[in-house]
């Protein structure tokens, strides 16, 4: 077990770089689409997603997830798991037909209906994906996983934009979505050689563990989609777009490394699972990753929000910036622990796991639809999004530490560096901005610049300062060493 640790930097760092290179063609797309199309355009599609992701969370029901944590999965297994998603897909696609009329009566838009429609189509392709891409997680090709992923993205960033320039309406951004998920699913069936079957044979046993990680995920689901309901019962188009697109530029930066990180655990703890010693360091390691990309990116992207704001979408977004601010630290908050579901998959108790989203869930929504109709102001429901996610984190660490024994100090000394850096990390940027005399574009880029300098180096110091402890620091020295003697290597081969 001893190179675990070294397949989840290498499956980590291989798919973030890659997830980056995806995410960068959205951000491209949400720049070039915020500048052709209205907040109100994108209010729309933020209106039709609600119902039509509300219903595909059915979907969610971890049979990937199961087949990666069994040791020998049989033809059984994946031929189950696949017809299961298919049945799952023709449901969610028949009950978006259903229910998308009744949605006006709430959301007061009546375009939103046509929109979740044509959107139904989009389950009952998701539902065909071919179950074999399981095996890029199961055989640690996380290369081959994001490729799956990054090619989907490509093709739906070519259509959507070339559309918007045609129509210059929100029909392009939901022509792209589906052109995506039928990209997706074809490429399912060409980068993997297996072709799956209708069977109920393995039904049970896969459901077994999946039920619980499908009670997860709705709970996951839903606690992203709280604000969105609360704030499309209050607001109109125009706002949820606003909404929505600074959700967007807001946790990007935290999401899209914690995401592919998440999926390259899995299966590398799945392998500890009879070695709690190894287990218990794998996850310390991943806490201590966690606070230092969480606290950075979150914080960091607070502190640009209102260059980055002009910089990225334009003058007619700047009411957005408050939004961008809170959200970034929501972000920070509510992903800083997001290794825990792993952890208790792993061991076994997935229940426990659910259990935990869905009691934060019933508090977000108690809190935040009583703030949202009392004050009918959506800046009070970010704020008390943060407000929440903050508190909510010492009652992870308590049940995690009773589950596993992972003690709220070892939590604590995992993530009290980063949560120092970052504060510094603040008062660096504030400082340099305010004597800064020049354009956002250059603010912005000397604000990246020195935030990423003072975290560094005061994560670091404090590290050192610390004796050196065995944690995610050093990880990151050992990562600065190999890029090192890499570049030196090369600087000392002699010109073709």
């Amino acid at each position: 077990m001893k190179g675990s640790g070294a397949h989840m930097l290498k499956g980590s760092a291989w798919m973030i770089s890659l997830r980056w290179a995806m995410r960068l063609i959205g951000v491209v797309s949400t720049i070039i689409l915020a500048r052709i199309l209205t907040p109100q355009d994108f209010g729309i599609v933020a209106v039709a997603m609600i119902l039509v992701g509300l219903f595909e969370m059915l979907n969610m029901t971890g049979q990937a997830a199961a087949i990666v944590r069994l040791e020998a999965p049989t033809r059984e297994h994946y031929d189950s798991a696949w017809t299961v998603s298919v049945a799952i897909g023709l449901f969610i696609a028949a009950a978006i037909l259903i229910a998308a009329p009744f949605t006006e009566h709430y959301f007061h838009e009546p375009r939103a209906i046509l929109v979740m429609q044509c959107l139904a189509v989009r389950a009952v392709l998701g539902g065909l994906e071919n179950i074999g891409t399981v095996d890029f997680s199961r055989e640690l090709r996380f290369d081959r996983f994001f490729v799956y992923n990054v090619v989907t993205k490509v093709l739906q960033f070519v259509l959507t934009v070339t559309l918007a320039v045609v129509l210059r309406n929100y029909w392009a951004l939901v022509v792209g979505i589906l052109a995506g998920q039928a990209s997706r699913t074809a490429l399912s069936y060409w980068m993997s050689p297996f072709r799956p079957r209708l069977s109920f044979a393995r039904t049970g046993e896969i459901w077994s563990f999946s039920i619980w990680t499908f009670a997860r995920s709705v709970a996951g689901y839903l606690q992203t989609q709280v604000d969105n309901i609360a704030i499309g019962g209050i607001a109109g188009a125009a706002m949820m777009g606003r909404y929505t697109v600074a959700k967007d530029i807001a946790t990007s930066p935290t999401q899209e490394i914690m995401t592919p990180m998440i999926a390259a655990l899995f299966p590398v703890m799945s392998k500890c699972r009879n070695d709690p010693e190894e287990l218990h360091r794998l996850y310390l390691r991943m806490l201590g990753w966690s606070a230092i990309i969480c606290l950075s990116t979150g914080v960091g992207v607070a502190m640009v929000a209102p260059d980055m704001v002009r910089v990225i979408l334009g003058p007619k977004w700047i009411d957005a910036t408050p939004l961008v601010v809170f959200m970034a630290l929501n972000a920070a908050t509510a992903t800083l622990l997001s290794g825990t579901g792993t952890l208790l998959d792993v061991l076994g108790k997935p229940g426990l796991s659910a259990q935990i989203q869905w009691t934060r869930f019933a508090l977000f929504t108690a809190v935040i639809f009583a703030v949202a109709w009392s004050f009918r102001s959506v800046m009070a429901v970010v704020e008390t999004r943060v407000i929440v996610s903050a508190l909510f984190i010492p009652s992870v660490i308590f049940a995690v530490r009773n589950a596993s024994g992972v003690s709220a100090r070892d939590h604590l000394s995992a993530m009290w560096r980063p949560a120092l850096a970052a504060a510094g990390m603040a008062l660096a940027i504030w400082g340099v901005h305010g004597i800064n005399p020049f354009g956002p574009l250059i603010r912005l880029s000397v604000d990246v610049l020195v935030g990423a300098l003072s975290f560094t180096g005061l994560l670091l110091g404090l590290w050192e300062l610390s004796g050196r402890p065995r944690a995610a620091e050093g990880d990151i020295l050992t990562l600065l060493e190999h890029a090192r003697i890499k570049v030196l290597r090369f600087s000392a081969q002699p010109a073709n």
